[in-house]
C-alpha cells in the first residue's frame, strides 16, 4: 500500500492510494530502492541521483491533458488530450503537491518516452509532445484521486536498461563523454515495450530531433534478463537493426540482445560552479556500440 501523508489543521494524516505491486529484486540490474548506494565503475553513488524511474501501469483507461510544440516552425503551443489505454506501463513519479493547507498526492507522468503508437491518438500535423527541458520533465500531472485509483505500481521492466530512460545513442566511449549532443541514430526502449530505431531529424526544431516517427519499430513480446544481457524477442524484424529469426511452435520471433558492457563513463563535474558530473552505459546492440545517460554522481566518491 502506497501511504501519502497531508497536513490538516496542524494534524497528521495518511491517505492510503491503491495497492501497490513491487516485484523481486533478485536478478535485476538495478535496484529501486531510494537511498541506496550503489557501485557505478570505479564510483560510489546514490540511486537518489541516477534515473530510478518508477512504472506504473493502468488499469482503465485514462485520459490526460498534454502540450504539444511545433515541430518545424515557431508557433504556439497546443494543449491535446491522450488516452492512455488499460494495460499501459509508463514511467512516473508519486509526489506531493500543496493545495491551500493540504498536501495532496500528485502523480507525474513521463509520456514522452512512451512509443510512438501509444502517442498516435493525440498526435497532430506537425506538432510534437513537448519533451521539456530536461529528461525529469513531466508531461502530465495528475492529483484527481479518481483518476490516481486507475495507476498501479508495477516494477522496472527487464527490457528496460538499468538506470536508463531506454534512450541509446549510436558511439562507443569517445561519443558518451563529448560535449556534442547526439545527431545520428538512436534506439530507444520504451517503458509500454517497444523497440523503436530513430533518425535524427535534422529540421526539426531544437531538442526535438529524435521525437519523429521512427525508421522501424517492433513490438517486445518477450525478454530474458541474464546479466549481463538483455535478450528481447520481437513481433518482427527491425530496419537497419540486425535481428535473428527465431521459431518455435510455429511462431517466429525476431531476437535482439543488448549487451550492457559494463565500463560506465563518467564526466567529472565542477563543484565551484555547483555542476553535477554525470554517468553513461555502455551497450553493443548488434555489433554495434552505443550509450546511455544513467544519472548523475551526486554523493559518489
Amino acid at each position: 500500500m502506497t501511504i501519502i501523508t497531508r497536513i490538516i489543521k496542524g494534524g497528521l494524516c495518511l491517505l492510503a492510494l491503491g495497492t501497490v505491486t513491487v516485484g523481486s529484486l533478485s536478478g535485476r540490474a538495478q535496484t529501486e530502492k531510494p537511498s541506496a548506494l550503489v557501485k557505478v565503475g570505479d564510483y560510489r553513488a546514490s540511486t537518489d541521483f541516477l534515473n530510478l524511474s518508477a512504472y506504473y501501469q493502468t488499469t482503465r483507461p485514462v485520459t490526460v491533458k498534454v502540450a504539444y510544440v511545433s515541430t518545424y516552425k515557431t508557433q504556439h503551443t497546443i494543449m491535446q488530450k491522450l488516452t492512455l489505454p488499460a494495460g499501459l506501463t509508463v514511467a512516473g513519479n508519486l509526489t506531493t503537491t500543496k493545495h491551500g493547507s493540504y498536501l495532496v498526492p500528485s502523480l507525474q507522468l513521463y509520456l514522452a518516452r512512451l512509443s510512438y503508437p501509444a502517442l498516435q491518438n493525440s498526435a497532430k500535423a506537425n506538432y510534437t509532445i513537448d519533451p521539456g527541458t530536461s529528461a525529469y520533465s513531466p508531461q502530465a500531472t495528475i492529483s484527481d484521486t479518481t483518476k490516481l485509483r486507475a495507476f498501479k505500481r508495477v516494477a522496472a521492466p527487464d527490457y528496460m536498461p538499468g538506470y536508463s530512460h531506454g534512450d541509446l545513442y549510436i558511439g562507443g566511449a569517445k561519443a558518451a563523454l563529448s560535449p556534442v549532443e547526439p545527431t545520428t541514430k538512436s534506439i530507444r526502449i520504451t517503458p509500454d515495450g517497444y523497440v523503436e530505431v530513430l533518425k535524427y531529424d535534422t529540421k526539426a526544431n531544437a531538442g526535438l530531433g529524435f521525437y519523429q516517427k521512427p525508421v522501424s519499430l517492433a513490438k517486445i513480446v518477450k525478454t530474458r534478463f541474464h546479466d549481463p544481457n538483455r535478450t528481447l524477442y520481437l513481433n518482427h524484424p527491425l530496419a537497419s537493426v540486425k535481428t535473428k529469426a527465431i521459431t518455435q511452435n510455429g511462431q517466429t520471433r525476431y531476437r535482439l540482445t543488448l549487451k550492457n558492457l559494463h565500463t560506465p563513463q563518467h564526466i567529472a563535474g565542477d563543484p565551484e560552479t555547483g555542476t553535477a558530473g554525470t554517468f553513461d552505459s555502455l551497450y553493443s546492440i548488434s555489433g554495434t556500440t552505443y550509450y546511455t545517460f544513467i544519472g548523475y554522481d551526486g554523493v559518489s566518491n
